[in-house]
């Protein structure tokens, strides 16, 4: 497991030039984090687990929802009625879009709520794994269809549409919550992606982010996944 090691560096590369909007970028680099921490919870919740774990670990579980509904959320609210005030031919693909991301809703509230049952009783844990294995298997279509209407959606519009769409992204404020969010999408993120990723991000930023604030991940993601945390695992 790469963690917020440092490695990756931001260079202009074909690749980063090619990106057709950082929108696109995003929404990938989301739903494979999303899609890898489901198959790490998947792991850890087969075997006991000490309190603290179970703690950051339920936790965790909120924060990786939230992501994922968040850029649900700006593709049927921002992306597509942009797209579509330009391109009304789209509007299949939108309608397409905005089912998928409304049938997926109740997979992820029912993997909210078995987290926040499991933190305060740990005896749920199996219907809490049970649940992170419904959404793995409902969010695989999604992300694909993502993968492949996202991009063509950003591609479709104007240059100043597409400049303001960038514009409203949803960014975390502040260092840490930018720090977080960030090396949570780099962890194992392949270097041509995670180059597309960084692009925008200044090299003088990157320092800063990566030397100040880049530990607080690691070490949450070494107790999450490796494992840790005082009293008996249940």
């Amino acid at each position: 497991m790469s963690m917020a090691n440092g490695t990756v560096g931001r260079t202009a590369s074909v690749a980063a030039l090619a990106n057709p909007h950082q929108l696109a970028v995003t929404t990938a680099a989301v739903n494979r984090a999303v899609r890898r921490d489901l198959d790490r919870f998947l792991d850890v919740l087969a075997d006991p687990v000490t309190s603290v774990r179970r703690a950051a670990l339920a936790d965790h579980v909120g924060y990786v929802l939230d992501q994922l509904e968040t850029v649900h959320r700006f593709q049927d609210d921002s992306l597509w009625p942009a797209a579509l005030a330009h391109r009304p031919h789209l509007a299949d693909l939108a309608d397409r879009a905005a089912r998928a991301h409304a049938e997926i809703s109740e997979p992820i509230a029912a993997l909210r709520h078995a987290a926040l049952t499991w933190k305060r009783a740990p005896i749920t844990r199996p219907a809490g794994r049970t649940a992170v294995r419904d959404l793995a298997f409902a969010l695989e279509p999604v992300a694909g269809q993502d993968a492949e209407t996202v991009p063509l959606a950003c591609a479709m519009l104007p240059h100043d549409a597409a400049a303001e769409i960038e514009q409203a992204l949803p960014r975390p404020v502040g260092p840490t919550k930018v720090a977080r969010q960030l090396f949570w999408l780099l962890d194992d993120l392949p270097p041509a992606q995670a180059e597309q990723l960084l692009f925008t991000t200044p090299s003088w930023m990157m320092w800063v982010l990566r030397n100040g604030f880049s530990g607080a991940y690691n070490r949450a993601a070494y107790l999450m996944w490796i494992g840790g945390g005082n009293g008996p695992a249940v």
